[in-house]
């Protein structure tokens, strides 16, 4: 079995210097930009996809700058069986083979290994992370659950944005965007020079873009970033490194409904602000055993308020204010024995906060604590054979105690080539809005609209799977194969029900507040509640093909299934997942320093739920032309790229969004 397995610490070091290491004896480039890469996500240890005891498909920086994305979330569209859509209400959302809706809850989403999901809803505001696409060097996607490795929500799947290191560039450079519709992109890069203790990045920009026009008298959207990033990594000794990261991202959205369809939200503005503060500490006793210590904070602020009314009701104000805080302690400790035992023990401690008037109609702080312990054995009996073991037993204010366990199989069939065969449990723990919500509209002590409200006790979501899986990698053919079938079965599904508290047909189990309006001028309300089980199988294919002098291409397919498994109240959960789903990057290289790539993208008709709607089978084709100048070597480059040539599409509901054409002109310029 091809066996490349490595120390966080010694990677981390690697990743941060971007220097060889003796116990590596390779280079970062080496170990990241090989045939068959390394991969981290997996089990939270450095080791071949071929070892790794969960399905990893690694998004590399040669194919994320290919593919003309500018947005992150976009680029998850390259991983098989991931599901990808905006709309102009909130953030973009994601999901993995379906069960989809506004708030992608179910996906756990890293950035260097710290998770970035908002306690609010348990989602990503991916279009708010103090990150750009041009700083990302890969992202590691896990398909599947992985709460073995991270507890609770990562429970469809782990997706791990990896940033470029401080010391694989030097000097300065600048990158700006502009075209159609309002795209206005400019970023400057610093870095420092190398030679020295201390390497560097600060990256700052401003983008603008209308994402969407109204549709069918729906919502519209602009956006305004300005994003503030950087890192710092030092080595005190030879075995010991320090990294610090900390971002700020500002931004505008002006959103909302027309006036002849306004109702309780009008066209408005709101402001953001969204930070984090990441600092880690690597001890390297050797290549494959260390000890780290990381903490990190991230806080997001939002502002905004309207006049809300519907009809000829009087308007009233409403206030849509939210902050949100997350405090994060974790620290890790690897041991590789000898070779046939590596292990692997840590534990974090977690505090989230959140805070809003509107959505829990009270002016204190929700508070929610969580701690946790994980671990993994893998043992290699004999040279053919890798067993894994490991779970993550935690406690959380919202779900109580949990313990998500994984049992991994990997065979070597061939120097390149591997069977993997696991079963697990992962769990997905209520968020703030399942647990604590009161969403209220209110004037003058009278409560006019109840929306969502948390008023019955629920229970994590659990999922029970098995997959067995397929790697190989033919290096005279150029070619890497991954293949997987996987079965999955979920219970206690969570999600928010429509009720009433005037009609009898669907009453609300949770009788009204004393001040509820009579009558009140919304009486559709939502209740979260655990709400029936199903199954969802498939199998997966990726392909990646690469032939010096001819190109590269890459080949994505999904077939997805979902069936009831007892009653679900949602029909539209079974159409939640496309019969298939597929994406293909086409790359060719040409003379004189220019490229030529090509994104297909297709999904057979499907549903997004909560927010979202049926979308038919859809076709989307993308393309850019680059032409590269400067020194041999240089990233120096400028390009044009549109986006969705058949014209606009439906988007997360057919009858309200309209994905519209892109197209704009990129430049790179580095000194």
């Amino acid at each position: 079995m091809r066996r490349r397995q490595l120390g966080m610490g010694a990677l981390l070091a690697a990743i941060g210097t971007g220097v060889s290491s003796s116990g590596l004896g390779q280079t970062d480039s080496d170990l990241f930009f090989d045939d068959l890469p390394i991969v981290l996500t997996a089990s939270r240890m450095a080791q071949s996809p071929l070892d790794a005891p969960a399905p990893v498909t690694v998004i590399d920086r040669e194919a994320i700058d290919a593919s003309g994305f500018t947005e992150i979330h976009d680029i998850l569209r390259l991983a098989p069986g991931f599901l990808v859509a905006d709309w102009p209400d909130g953030s973009p959302t994601i999901a993995n083979h379906g069960v989809g809706d506004a708030y992608g809850r179910r996906i756990k989403v890293l950035v260097d290994g710290r998770t970035i999901n908002n306690p609010l809803w348990g989602n990503v505001n991916w279009q708010d992370m103090p990150l750009r696409v041009d700083d990302i060097e890969r992202i590691e996607v896990v398909r599947g659950p992985n709460g073995a490795a991270y507890g609770a929500n990562a429970f469809q799947g782990v997706v791990n944005i990896i940033t470029r290191a401080t010391a694989s560039e030097s000097g300065a450079a600048l990158i700006a965007r502009v075209g159609e519709p309002n795209i206005r992109d400019v970023g400057v890069r610093l870095n420092s020079r190398g030679g020295t203790p201390l390497d560097w990045r600060i990256t700052a920009s401003r983008r603008t873009a209308d994402n969407f026009d109204s549709y069918n008298e729906q919502s519209s959207e602009s956006i305004v970033r300005k994003v503030l990033n950087s890192q710092f990594s030092a080595h005190l000794s030879p075995q010991d490194l320090i990294r610090l990261q900390f971002g700020v991202t500002a931004g505008v959205d002006r959103r909302g409904y027309p006036p002849a369809t306004a109702n309780n939200y009008p066209i408005r503005s709101e402001k953001l602000d969204e930070s984090y503060l990441h600092v880690a500490w690597i001890r390297s006793f050797d290549a494959e055993s260390e000890f780290s210590l990381q903490y990190y904070h991230q806080g997001r602020s939002v502002r905004g308020d309207w006049l809300a009314g519907k009809g000829n009701d009087p308007l009233v104000p409403a206030n849509g204010d939210i902050d949100t805080t997350r405090d994060d302690l974790e620290l890790q400790l690897t041991r590789r024995f000898n070779p046939q035992w590596h292990v692997l023990v840590g534990a974090g401690v977690r505090r989230d906060t959140a805070e809003s008037e509107r959505y829990f109609s009270t002016g204190r702080t929700i508070v929610a604590r969580q701690w946790q312990t994980f671990g993994s054995v893998t043992w290699q009996p004999v040279q053919a054979l890798s067993i894994n073991a490991g779970g993550t037993f935690e406690r959380h204010d919202y779900s109580g105690s949990l313990f998500s366990p994984r049992l991994a199989f990997n065979f070597a069939l061939t120097e390149n080539s591997a069977l993997r065969l696991s079963t697990g449990i992962a769990y997905r723990a209520p968020s703030f809005m399942e647990s604590d919500s009161f969403e209220t509209l209110q004037n003058d002590g009278k409560i006019l609209g109840i929306f969502y409200r948390a008023g019955l006790k629920v229970e994590p979501e659990k999922v029970r799977y098995s997959e067995i899986g397929y790697l190989a990698r033919f290096p005279a053919l150029g070619l890497n194969v991954d293949t997987r079938y996987f079965h999955e079965r979920y219970s206690r599904y969570l999600d928010d029900q429509t009720c009433s508290y005037t009609s009898s047909r669907r009453a609300c189990r949770v009788p009204p507040p004393e001040n509820f309006a009579n009558p009140p001028r919304s009486d559709r309300n939502f209740m979260f509640l655990n709400s029936g089980a199903f199954v969802m199988h498939g199998l997966e294919l990726g392909v990646d093909w690469k032939v010096a002098g001819i190109g590269r291409a890459l080949l994505s397919q999904a077939f997805v299934k979902i069936r009831e498994d007892g009653y679900v109240p949602d029909a539209s959960l079974v159409d939640s997942a496309p019969a298939s789903l597929t994406s293909l990057l086409l790359i060719k290289e040409l003379p004189q320093r220019w490229r030529f790539s090509l994104g297909y993208y297709h999904n057979s008709e499907m549903s997004w739920l909560n927010d979202g709607g049926k979308v038919p089978a859809r076709d989307r084709f993308d393309i850019k032309l680059a032409k590269g100048f400067g020194a041999t070597g240089s990233e120096d480059e400028f390009s044009i790229t549109a986006q969705s040539l058949g014209g606009a599409y439906p988007e997360f509901h057919e009858e309200s969004f309209r994905h519209e054409p892109r197209i704009f002109a990129s430049l790179r310029l580095g000194w």
